[in-house]
Parts: structure tokens; sequence; C-alpha cells
């Protein structure tokens, strides 16, 4: 038993709802919640109740990869997580889960076993609701919303502690996701390693016809919820809406957004949708040495030309983009987008790994 299991800091970890062997050989992931663990008392209902007041979230999920270190003794996964070099923050974007990601965190495990992946369930979709789901606060919908979350999972779970430099992070985000990252606050993190990992972020600042576009898919959903018709209306919704979201990404990926939409209060589908069109988080100036931002040349949600022109007033460089073939899910293999979406698979497991140890260095 480790040193921090017996002072009872990790006690969260004995409370998986589900433990799977990935198909990496070594790897395993187990999926958490944080109801799921105060039922098992292995977290506090007090901070539950901070964490929902704060955030607005009735619960919160994540699944964590971690490897099993073949050559040593099976490590379980308290030390797996006590002993890493550096946690990978994965959050996905509008009606997403966990589970659009695929295996790309179990090869990241496989690649370095030193890594512990969390595939996060963010910002009212998945196993991570908002409290109030038919109509939650504009303000928690948004990108900041989403990055705010985030930093209260991490030290509701004390796998932030300020100023310890012993663990780096690697925050990994897509579309709204890759947003948020741009909002991630610099107080209590100074003196820590960490990169932010933007994929085909949803920053529209630039963008006027996106911004109407989202906005007007949000009213009229929030219209069709209001007038009650929108079960009627969701099938011809939702298919252009994917085709759009998810066009050449796996048939995996289409399945999970079509689940998500079917199960999500359609008031968070058209608050979430409506926030990314009004655009009016701005991220604060600061350094950018530490992002990197990868963007599709087809993407019809995050559009090249505005993006990279955001980007550039924003203080990045070349050094930090990189625009790849494909479109907005340009990492996610399909038969069509195989050509070229396997090397951007390939080149963000590189990036991931990249930044962890340029962070580590």
């Amino acid at each position: 038993m480790s040193r921090n299991k017996r002072r009872g800091r990790r006690d969260w970890l004995d409370a998986p709802l589900t433990i799977r062997q990935e198909a990496p050989r070594w790897v395993k992931s187990q999926l958490y919640s944080l109801t799921h663990a105060v039922n098992r008392g292995a977290i506090s209902p007090n901070k539950l109740t901070g964490f929902q007041q704060t955030t607005g979230l009735a619960d919160f999920t994540w699944r964590l990869y971690y490897h099993c270190r073949p050559n040593r003794r099976m490590l379980p996964v308290t030390d797996a997580v006590a002993n890493a070099q550096g946690y990978v923050i994965s959050m996905h974007g509008w009606d997403g889960s966990h589970a659009i990601w695929e295996d790309l965190f179990a090869q990241v495990c496989a690649a370095n076993p030193r890594l512990v992946c969390f595939a996060l369930d963010v910002n009212g979709f998945g196993g991570s609701p908002f409290i109030e789901a038919d109509n939650p606060p504009l303000e928690l919908c948004g990108p900041r919303g989403d990055m705010m979350a985030v930093e209260q999972w991490l030290n509701l779970l004390k796998l932030h502690r300020p100023g310890s430099q012993r663990q780096v992070f690697t925050f990994v985000g897509h579309s709204m996701s890759g947003a948020a990252l741009f909002h991630k606050t610099a107080q209590d993190w100074e003196e820590d390693r960490y990169s932010l990992l933007a994929l085909a972020p949803a920053m529209l600042h630039k963008d006027t016809v996106k911004q109407a576009f989202y906005r007007t898919v949000g009213v009229g959903i929030g219209a069709g919820l209001q007038y009650n018709f929108l079960d009627r209306f969701k099938n011809k919704l939702a298919a252009p809406v994917m085709e759009i979201l998810a066009a050449n990404a796996s048939q995996a990926v289409k399945k999970e957004h079509a689940r998500i939409f079917k199960q999500t209060a359609k008031g968070t589908i058209a608050q979430t949708f409506f926030a990314l069109g009004l655009a009016e988080e701005t991220p604060p100036p600061r350094k950018w040495d530490n992002v990197f931002v990868m963007l599709a040349h087809k993407d019809r949600l995050v559009t090249l030309a505005p993006t990279l022109d955001l980007l550039e007033s924003m203080g990045l460089t070349g050094q930090n983009i990189q625009v790849m073939l494909g479109d907005h899910y340009f990492f996610s293999i399909s038969q069509q987008s195989r050509k070229c979406h396997a090397f951007n698979r390939t080149e963000l497991l590189r990036h991931i790994l990249r930044l962890h140890e340029e962070q580590r260095r």
C-alpha cells in the first residue's frame, strides 16, 4: 500500500464504476463519477456539494487510463497515479463524451507507461449533466465555465497541489474544450509545469458568420423546447448537425454523438451551442510558449482563416500552430478519411508525448 493510500489521499481510486482491459496490452482503464465516489464513502458529501454549487453540474464523470508495468510487479491504480511522471487531462467538445477519443489515451499510456490519462465528460454532457439541465446558467455553458469545472475537479481530487512540480500536466481539448484551454487560470499554477494542446478550438471572435450560425441553432433548439415540438424535429436537426460536426469521423464517434444528443436535455444542447456563438469571452493576455494548436483545413465548424487571424492577434506564432489535412474530427479515422486522418492521429499522439517531455525537462 502506498504512502498516499495510507494517508487516505487517494481513496476515490478505490471506487470505480467499471474496470476495463484496453486493446494495448498492459493498459487498463477505470470509469469514475463523483456521486458514486460519495456513495462509496470515498469523497465527503460536503465536497461534492461545494463542487455542484460552483460548477452547476450534478455529477462529474471521467475514465482513467494507466499502464500495469509488465516488467515489474503489477502496480495497482493507486500507485500508478501516485508515482506518475505526469497527467494528461482530456476534454471533449460540444455534444460529446470521453468516448470520442476512442483508444487514443490507451495508446498514450502504452507509449509512455509513466503517464496517467484522464478522459473527462464535461460541460453538461455524458455523465456530467447540469443540475438545471433544461435551463443551465449561460455563464457556465461556455468555454470559460468548461475550464472552471475541470480546475474545480482537479482541486477536489487533489490531483493538483499548487507549487508541487512532481507531476507534469498536459491538457488536451477539442472544439469547445479547445477554446476552454485558453481560459485556464494562471493563479496557483505559476510554479507548475503544464502544456495546453488545443484541437480545432471553437474560438469565433473573428468569425461573425459562425457566431450567427451557432446562436441561430441555439435559439432554434431553445424555441423547440419552449413550444414542445423539438422531439418531432430533433431527428431532422440531428442529421445535418452531425454531418457538419463529424462528417469524416469514425462510425463509433458518430454513434456516440447521436447517443449523447438523444440523452442530453435539450436546454443544455441549446445553451451550450448558443454560448459558443456569443464569443464574448476573449482569452486574457498571457505568454503562449506552452500552447500548441492543431487546426484542419476543411473544418466546417471552426473556419481556418478567421481562427488563424485570431491566434495571430493573440500573439501565437507558427511555432505554436499546425494545420492538418482533414475536417473537425481530423484525428478520428473512417474509411473515407483514412488517407489523411491516420497521419493526423499519429501526429496528435506524438505531440502529447512531446509536450510532456518538454515540460518534464
